[in-house]
């Protein structure tokens, strides 16, 4: 889940005043729960994207398999159903003096409903057990140069990264701190939970995954790639409040409660299992789409790329919605705030869910579909392990650019593709250049981010699985 669609220390975004710069950081209390959740065998902890630093965890951790702490990790999860946010939130929920961990004093407000108090107390004691028996603090020195490697790379992403849009754009003045960590073994997942402070502030924090690399395994962030998630983490903290005003609107929980029914596949494949969640990430995904057009007025592609990924997520109304922020954004005169916007953005989503099910039915109408597969079929089980090209056929015209190819459920040492050697010409098919071996599985998943139809549509997923003979 790749595209599984987030401390340092930050300054302050004050009221009525500039921003300072943001600057990512590594942040051991990440770092801890991200490694002991991998040992544990979460499998949205498991990815091996930043090939030379797992390679270093495992090194370092595998003797530790064993640890109570592992066994604890693994029975919260079967217990709580403990995974995905739940464990970055736990992270940012914990306080590290010296080599030993404690809770922040407003955790149990904070902390992800799925922990238990007792649970939560006990993982605390365990893991400061494990952090001085598996010698992490000595693991961390180690991987200092990484880490900063990892900031430096990043911070170049931050670099465009314009927080005076967010006061401009809601209407209001940011009252929380924004921190941005780069998850190091996190692969695709980003996540951002929050804590509050003192003063009734909140910590707001972007957790970025890392699973982008150049051919010596350095790490690499593409502006494209990882800014919309950024611009995405520090919308929720304007939006999500708003709901409180509006949340017992029963046009509003009837409008969106019918978008996830019908949306409930897309949705819950993102964890996303009730109605708010929903209607904030639409909102939120809406704003990410202004951001990008009001940052980048010379090239359209940029956000209609945004709505396009949105649209294959499930998201089916966020091209008008989109329109619909528009219209507010261009009669600010009127609507001074995203809040006095609301009431109009209640009234679309009524108008959506009365014809989400006709939306639906066009939109995947209109999505390519894999129409053949030579020299074998898909599922084949005697394929001839001298094969050394696999043509995929669209039943339509393809852009002709671009691939998006992932490791399916069996991992790197079942992908079959050595190399993509390009469409061919009428933009109908696309040539993948295979490295077999006898009796061996195999398997690689073809996605939309990528392949997409001449007039924009992207493909659904297509997972293509087959077995060499000997």
């Amino acid at each position: 889940m790749r595209k599984i669609y987030l401390t340092a220390l930050l300054a302050v975004m004050v009221l009525l005043a500039h921003a300072q710069v943001l600057k990512p950081s590594v942040d051991k209390r990440i770092e801890i729960l991200s490694l002991v959740s991998r040992l544990a065998g979460y499998e949205e902890y498991n990815s091996d994207d930043a090939e030379k630093y797992v390679a270093a965890i495992h090194s370092h951790f595998d003797p530790y398999k064993t640890d109570t702490l592992i066994r604890y990790a693994v029975t919260v999860r079967e217990q709580l159903g403990i995974g995905f946010d739940a464990v970055m939130s736990f992270a940012v929920n914990l306080q590290q003096k010296g080599h030993k961990f404690s809770l922040q004093p407003n955790w149990q407000k904070d902390i992800d409903k799925r922990w238990t108090p007792g649970a939560v107390h006990e993982y605390v004691r365990l893991l400061n057990k494990f952090y001085k028996t598996a010698k992490a603090e000595a693991f961390f020195s180690q991987q200092k140069p990484y880490y900063e490697k990892v900031v430096n790379a990043f911070g170049q992403v931050l670099a465009r990264f314009n927080q005076s849009w967010y006061q401009e754009y809601y209407g209001i003045a940011p009252k929380d701190q924004f921190t941005i960590v780069v998850g190091c073994g996190n692969g695709g997942g980003n996540y951002g939970p929050s804590v509050e402070l003192k003063n009734k502030t909140h910590q707001v924090y972007a957790i970025m995954g890392s699973w982008s690399f150049d051919k010596e395994g350095e790490p690499v962030f593409k502006e494209q790639s990882y800014l919309p998630t950024v611009i995405h983490e520090f919308n929720h903290s304007f939006i999500n409040p708003l709901l409180t005003k509006y949340e017992n609107n029963s046009e509003l929980q009837k409008s969106m409660q019918t978008l996830l029914d019908t949306m409930r596949a897309e949705m819950e494949g993102q964890a996303y299992r009730n109605w708010h969640t929903v209607l904030n990430e639409s909102l939120v995904r809406a704003s990410v789409v202004r951001y990008l057009m009001k940052n980048n007025p010379a090239d359209k592609s940029i956000a209609e790329e945004e709505i396009i990924i949105q649209q294959n997520r499930g998201f089916l109304w966020m091209r008008d919605l989109v329109a619909l922020l528009g219209e507010y954004e261009n009669n600010r005169n009127r609507y001074t705030t995203v809040d006095v916007f609301y009431p109009t953005i209640i009234e679309f989503f009524h108008t959506a869910s009365q014809k989400i099910s006709q939306t639906k039915k066009l939109y995947e109408s209109n999505l390519p579909q894999i129409a053949a597969m030579e020299p074998f079929v898909n599922g084949a089980q005697q394929v001839d392990p001298s094969t050394k090209e696999l043509i995929v056929r669209f039943d339509r015209v393809m852009r002709g650019k671009g691939y998006s190819i992932n490791y399916g459920s069996l991992g790197r040492q079942a992908f079959p593709l050595k190399s993509v050697i390009g469409y061919t010409e009428d933009n109908n098919a696309i040539r993948l250049e295979l490295d077999l071996k006898p009796n061996t599985e195999y398997e690689m998943v073809l996605t939309g981010l990528s392949f997409r139809s001449s007039d924009g549509y992207p493909i659904r997923s297509y997972v293509v699985k087959f077995k060499t003979g000997n």
